[in-house]
């Protein structure tokens, strides 16, 4: 048996957090005391210059299940890519 480690990257095309908080808002989620932190990090989240598409996800498992190197971790998308670089 061989396993492969897919790392996506930051997805903003996808409705993954909605789904996930069941449409719930920020305010709704956060507690009062951690709003204005939670806000910050999601606003530089969302604005990211480098985030994955759904495609670099499926190349990339893709290119996991074909490869023949040995190769244990495979990031998916440009901004996963770059913090792979950065380790």
């Amino acid at each position: 048996m061989r396993a492969r480690t897919v790392e996506p990257g930051a997805c903003l095309t996808t409705n993954f957090a909605a789904r996930a908080t069941d449409g719930a808002s920020p305010d709704e989620l956060v507690p009062e005391p951690y709003r204005a932190f939670a806000k910050k990090a999601m606003d530089e989240f969302a604005g990211q210059d480098l985030f994955t598409r759904e495609g670099d996800v499926a190349e990339t498992v893709w290119r996991a299940v074909h490869d023949t190197t040995g190769q244990l971790r495979f990031p998916a998308g440009p901004d996963a890519v770059r913090l792979a670089q950065a380790k």
